[in-house]
């Protein structure tokens, strides 16, 4: 079996405890010790701890349950919501105390942190891509209207959903994000 190398442990540490305690509580010395390396090393993979935060984030928002394979049977809006599911599921394995870990850095960093600014708005940018092109797949298959604009709906069901995360994260219970679902599949693409 590989080894896995420093660089990666560095990585998986890092996504453990951003996500479990924040961006800034974490010192370059508590993801070494969380990684059971030697802090020396940090320096040999990553220039800085922002460097290792943009990082973190780019894999984060690559293996998030948003990704994961959806059954190709499914008509394209219940793909869609079976992918906004899978997140809110994942958020519910938490029991909403951790929140995305794009949502959190992007606002405790993003205004001190133009590396991590930018990985954050491209994940979030791939995000909503995604979502349109879904929405605009089930307006070709007819199960959409010809009513919104899906440049501007994509975007904004994203925006609506990190709300909605949050909301959650705040309340401890998944509420706002069942709301997010109906009004969305219920109600503006009904």
């Amino acid at each position: 079996m590989p080894r896995v190398g420093v660089r990666e442990v560095l990585v998986e540490a890092a996504v453990t405890e951003f996500h479990r305690h924040g961006y800034a509580a974490c010192s370059v010395d508590t993801i070494t010790k969380a990684a059971g390396v030697p802090k020396g090393s940090f320096y040999n993979h990553f220039p800085s701890k922002e460097h290792l935060g943009a990082e973190v984030v780019a894999r984060y928002a690559a293996g998030s349950a948003w990704w994961q394979e959806v059954d190709p049977g499914l008509s394209l809006l219940a793909q869609l919501h079976a992918r906004f599911r899978a997140v809110v599921d994942m958020l519910s394995e938490s029991q909403f105390t951790r929140g995305c870990l794009l949502g959190n850095m992007g606002t405790e960093v993003a205004d001190r942190s133009d590396v991590i600014r930018m990985q954050v708005g491209t994940s979030l940018c791939q995000w909503s891509e995604d979502i349109v092109a879904t929405l605009q797949a089930a307006r070709a298959a007819g199960e959409i209207g010809a009513g919104p604009d899906l440049e501007r709906l994509g975007p904004f069901l994203l925006d609506a959903f990190q709300g909605a995360i949050m909301h959650s994260k705040v309340v401890r219970n998944v509420e706002p994000l069942e709301d997010f679902l109906s009004v969305v599949f219920d109600t503006v693409l009904r």
